[in-house]
């Protein structure tokens, strides 16, 4: 009996995008729109990566309530505030800001956006190889999707891949985890529920305050007046209802506390509270290990909402993640490295995006977070994106060449998008002049990124 080979194609494109989470979806609309033809290559079926599980987006608003995101990132929200898919920005005295969304309208506005641009889109392809010359150009990427492995040409690479897939397979170097330790921050299952009773919440809250989490000094005004009062919030809390649950051996997730995020709906909550720790996502098999691990902490959590937490007594799980969600991989190395002493003056003629969230580590091996407050946004300098050792290649969204404590900040949604978008203007202008990324005007891709709308 005859059998049938994997078809095989080529494709060449000015501009290719390998990942389309928030790093990378922004980075091809941005591409396409400065006139590269770009391609867009998605693992899964849907765009928008952790921005498209419910998971509120930080980074919006700095710690003064000012706007320090601007461009595609405010396009995306105001598109889907069009469409119910937002509320819009609320100041938090924890997170700075939160932005409510509803992962599905996310997931179809970006890829309206997309195709609006004129970015072709490859769903459900996943990476399989790179191609680096003699003289260390990335020339080509395979992808492989439905039986089909496609070779993409292009004068340009992005890698939004978040684990740096691409930036790996290409020879970039780069270390794992934090510095001096390797530990990595945990995975998230992200889920969303339905079916609670929000005001009856807030009544147990109000006799029982020492069940709202939070008590640092720098968190002044987190209370139940705000979390009443306040749309878009994240609750933080209910350590006491954990610890009594853990004694009585219904809660073995090590989260020392819950955390729901409002969505775009009344009607949904986003509990961002499983943990997965000791888990390397770059491993194949052990993210195989930690999604399965996640899924047996949704039930639990739902269990410990349904039987100790009052108002959610009728809760119901209405839609899981995907994946998880990855907090952290590995690091690469870049032209400059952006690193903690620098970032009290690092808003600088080289910056192509800011970061306004603050230092939030959470702990790869116990139940805690350490989050350090960031008073004002810093920049991001464009050497951060471009990689050390291999050309015609940018690093995208959580993939930049920071140190770990920098990463904490800038690896959440909101300043992904940023990056991507500078990006992909910089893919596109290496693109259309023949100049190297390495050597690329910086004040013409910053004039452009403010052309466009970007907070520098």
């Amino acid at each position: 009996m005859s059998t049938r080979a994997l078809r095989t194609r080529n494709k060449d494109y000015d501009v290719a995008v390998i990942g389309g989470g928030p790093g990378g979806f922004s980075a091809a609309i941005s591409a396409a729109r400065a006139g590269a033809r770009t391609v867009l290559v998605e693992r899964d079926g849907a765009l928008g990566g952790a921005a498209a599980s419910g998971l509120g987006i930080l980074g919006y608003l700095d710690r003064s309530g000012n706007k320090a995101l601007g461009g595609i990132a405010q396009e995306l929200i105001d598109r889907l505030q069009s469409v119910g898919g937002s509320p819009g920005h609320f100041r938090c005295p924890v997170h700075n800001s939160i932005t409510p969304v509803s992962a599905d309208l996310v997931k179809i506005v970006v890829a309206q956006m997309c195709k609006e641009a004129g970015v072709d889109v490859l769903f459900n392809h996943e990476l399989l190889g790179a191609e680096v010359d003699d003289h260390g150009d990335l020339i080509a990427a395979s992808v492989y999707g439905k039986l089909t492995t496609t070779r993409i040409a292009a004068k340009v690479f992005i890698d939004g891949t978040g684990d740096g897939d691409l930036a790996y397979l290409a020879g970039v170097p780069f270390t794992s985890g934090q510095e001096g330790t390797g530990e990595m921050q945990p995975s998230t299952l992200m889920f969303t529920v339905t079916s609670y009773d929000l005001d009856r919440f807030f009544a147990f809250l109000e006799e029982n305050p020492d069940q709202v989490g939070i008590k640092e000094e720098y968190a002044a005004g987190y209370d139940l007046n705000f979390l009443r009062t306040t749309p878009g919030h994240c609750f933080i809390g209910l350590q006491g209802l954990i610890s009594k649950a853990r004694e009585n051996g219904d809660f073995s997730v090590p989260r020392n506390q819950l955390i729901y995020i409002t969505t775009a709906s009344d009607k949904l909550l986003a509990i961002n509270t499983s943990r997965v720790n000791r888990v390397d996502a770059s491993d194949p098999v052990q993210l195989s290990n930690g999604l399965a691990d996640g899924y047996q902490q949704v039930f639990q959590i739902v269990e410990f909402l349904r039987n100790y937490v009052p108002g959610f007594e009728k809760v119901e799980i209405a839609q899981i993640a995907p994946g998880l969600g990855i907090r952290e991989t590995r690091h690469f190395e870049g032209v400059d490295r952006l690193t903690e002493d620098r970032l009290d003056q690092e808003v600088s003629d080289s910056s192509i995006a800011l970061s306004a969230y603050n230092i939030d580590i959470h702990s790869g091996t116990s139940d805690g977070i350490d989050l350090r407050v960031v008073e004002a946004p810093f920049g991001i300098p464009y050497g951060c994106l471009v990689p050390k050792g291999v050309n015609g290649l940018l690093l995208s969204g959580r993939t930049i060449s920071v140190d770990s404590t920098v990463f904490a900040s800038v690896r959440v949604i909101g300043p992904c998008i940023a990056i991507g978008e500078a990006a992909g203007i910089a893919a596109a202008q290496s693109a259309s002049s023949g100049t190297p990324v390495s050597d690329l005007n910086t004040d013409a891709l910053r004039a452009k990124l403010i052309e466009e709308g970007a907070i520098l």
